[in-house]
């Protein structure tokens, strides 16, 4: 549980307690604006059959770009605060969306592109979110309706606020602290899993996300760098990490026989920094964004063939956050 910041530092600042976080007084309102932007070319294809591997010319490439823009916007009201969090907390998903475009431009000049916007059912819900000691997590259930869909809240997380960036012990001004590799989801996932999906999609989403925070490998380092006079610490957030998810493709319509398997290769190398206003007791902004690469290796067999292509993607990927 990270719910210890500099106590020794913040303490001549503000008065604050032993295991000073999520000090904010009950009964406040914070609005949260999360973003996570997402860019992506085409830079390379592989083709590869019965061990020969043929790389397509930079000039036989088409022209590929993925551009991904989510926005969660969420108000906050902590109704109790207690042991360095909100111990309950009211919250309500003002916006929830995401807009996503794939352009292709094909070396003979022809351009197509693909657009698609998610929506959740969540958005326009409150929910109450109770801190559960014994399982060092929240409950979530509907505020604002008894009869919500209670599937929309599986995968919800509680802890919107950071404090899975907080050290574990008291640390001073240039000190480090490890984080594991789950936290790149934590903050690019804010809020869990909030059900964005595009119109008539299934659950294929939800379950990519799933694969994807399972299989995050690596860490990150986090550094207290500064505290101001006015109790505004700073802490940087530097390191790489890197992840795969296997998708089989439906093939009912095709011949018999016939399998496809995508494998999507992931690794970002990514620095940031936390903002935390340690008078209001809670964060003010969070940015982390660096640069991503990703392999996109479809296998297709059937009997004893075997074809791979393997597309290279390369670009930057940035998520923010700030509370008002």
């Amino acid at each position: 549980m990270r719910l210890v910041l500099l106590s020794a530092l913040l303490a001549p600042l503000v008065g604050a307690p032993e295991t000073p976080s999520v000090t904010i007084d009950a009964g406040s309102k914070v609005s949260k604006t999360f973003t996570n932007t997402l860019r992506m070319d085409l830079v390379g294809i592989t083709l590869e059959r019965g061990g020969e591997v043929q790389e397509v010319p930079e000039d036989g490439l088409p022209e590929v770009r993925i551009a991904d823009d989510e926005e969660i916007v969420v108000l906050d009201e902590y109704v109790e605060v207690d042991g360095g969090r909100g111990t309950v907390i009211l919250r309500t998903f003002d916006s929830l969306r995401n807009d996503s475009t794939q352009t292709f431009t094909l070396p003979d000049g022809t351009d197509e592109e693909q657009a698609t916007e998610g929506e959740s059912d969540l958005e326009g819900r409150t929910i109450r979110l109770a801190w559960n000691a014994d399982e060092e997590s929240y409950d979530a259930e509907y505020a604002d309706d008894d009869e919500g869909d209670e599937e929309l809240l599986e995968g919800v997380r509680g802890d919107a606020d950071f404090l899975f960036l907080l050290p574990d012990e008291d640390v001073e001004v240039g000190d480090t602290w490890t984080l594991e590799a789950d936290i790149f989801s934590r903050i690019s996932s804010p809020s869990g899993d909030l059900k964005i999906v595009e119109e008539g999609a299934g659950d294929d989403s939800s379950q990519f996300s799933e694969d994807f925070e399972e299989g995050l490998e690596g860490e990150f380092e986090a550094k207290l760098e500064s505290i101001d006079e006015d109790g505004v610490a700073k802490i940087t957030i530097t390191g790489e990490v890197e992840t795969s998810v296997d998708v089989e493709v439906d093939t009912t319509d095709g011949p018999e026989g016939l399998e496809i398997e995508q494998t999507f290769s992931f690794h970002f190398d990514l620095e940031g920094e936390l903002v935390w206003d340690t008078q209001r007791g809670i964060a003010s902004s969070m940015s982390l964004a660096g640069a991503v690469e990703l392999d996109l290796a479809a296998t297709t067999s059937m009997g004893e063939n075997e074809f791979i292509q393997t597309q290279s993607f390369e670009g930057t990927f940035e998520a923010a956050a700030q509370f008002e």
